[in-house]
């Protein structure tokens, strides 16, 4: 079984229970035998694959074994889905690493009872792994693997904001079959502040992508028409001011270098405020829209600003009116202040300024309360 070196520890603060808008992620149990043998003991879940049916019960309930000690063990694992009103099991989900691993791959598994299929509730299930992957196991690599001619586990892995890989041989497959296909997450890094790391090429791409943000209605500091030389302006201060101390640059791009998602953590110089940081400029590639990969950028955003130094809690304030609020309330974020229309886009459209904060870690933020 892989345990995880201590640079790819999971903090212990960490979730170990996922809830979406129908389901619930939890570890599993042992209790869990009957359904784990139902669900992969059953032939028409594995058309794409029918020799890695397991009937026999006992491999089954060892092959559980090996899940729940999992969780104790890497501090991480596929999860039991349950459908959230009635508990009633539905599928399994998760990440795990791969056996014998040495190289911090932890693989991306979801597969769902027959009468579930069709519902959507894979590809919600898979979402909401890769996006607490991404801000909880910053140092791992997550990947699927599935075959091409499996095209609903293809579109599942890409809807969760993997994006496609290089073909791939997984041990015990025939051989006469070909390979499969391995889909990557995306990870978010930091840009150090010396030149190597902000070179002339990424940041033509933040200026690209910013540019496009803007022509498709974010809000990012400019309106639609804003002239490309003000946006870069603008970018090449903030890359300036770009520092290892108070001013963190996250980026994420994909395995070949383009750029999907880049913001900063701002802390503050008042000591009032060591403990703060505030995300700035946090902008996604229109392109990827509806790729997941916005939350899964801010996950990997949050697991920078839990690196920072200090950092307990974090804020943010975005423009009212793009449906931001609902982006970043499941997301962990509370909305603690509104200035109505205080945001001027056009003489007639004025636009709430809005206030949201999250802890680090996610837990409820709890207010001192005073007057």
């Amino acid at each position: 079984m892989a345990t995880a070196p201590p640079h790819r520890a999971v903090p212990a603060d960490a979730p170990t229970t996922v809830e979406t808008s129908r389901l619930r992620l939890r570890p599993p149990r042992i209790e869990d035998a009957a359904f784990h043998h139902a669900l992969h003991s059953d032939e028409r879940l594995f058309r794409h694959a029918p020799w890695a049916v397991t009937t026999d019960r006992t491999t089954n309930l060892v092959g559980l074994q090996t899940w729940v000690e999992a969780w104790e063990t890497d501090g991480f694992g596929y999860w039991v889905v349950e459908d959230r009103p009635s508990g009633r099991l539905l599928g399994m989900a998760g990440v795990r690493p791969l056996p014998h691993d040495k190289e911090g791959v932890a693989n991306l598994y979801y597969r769902f009872a027959l009468e579930c299929h069709g519902q959507g509730l894979g590809r919600e299930a898979a979402r909401a792994v890769t996006a607490w992957a991404a801000e909880w196991l910053p140092g791992w690599t997550v990947r699927a693997v599935a075959r091409d001619d499996n095209a609903a586990s293809g579109r599942t892995a890409a809807s969760a904001g993997l994006l496609r890989g290089d073909p791939h041989v997984i041990p015990g497959d025939p051989v006469e079959l070909g390979p499969s296909r391995a889909w990557w997450l995306p990870q978010v890094q930091v840009a150090g502040a010396d030149e190597r790391s902000v070179g002339a090429g990424l940041r033509d791409q933040m200026l690209d992508l910013w540019c496009a943000v803007n022509v498709a209605g974010g809000a990012v500091g400019f309106t639609r028409d804003a002239p490309r030389a003000d946006v870069a302006e603008r970018l090449d201060e903030a890359l300036e001011r770009t520092d290892d101390d108070r001013r963190t640059l996250g980026i994420m791009s994909d395995r070949g270098g383009r750029l999907l998602a880049f913001g900063w953590w701002i802390r503050s110089d008042d000591g009032l405020f060591r403990h703060t940081a505030t995300l700035q400029r946090f902008m996604v590639d229109p392109d990827v829209r509806g790729r997941n990969l916005g939350r899964v950028a801010l996950g990997g955003l949050h697991a920078v600003a839990r690196s920072l130094p200090g950092v307990e809690q974090v804020d943010l304030v975005y423009r009212s009116g793009l449906g931001l609020g609902r982006f970043y309330g499941s997301m962990g974020w509370v909305e603690v202040g509104r200035a109505p229309r205080s945001i001027w886009v056009s003489a007639d459209d004025r636009r709430d300024s809005v206030w949201m904060a999250r802890s680090v870690t996610g837990a409820p933020l709890v207010a001192e309360g005073s007057l």
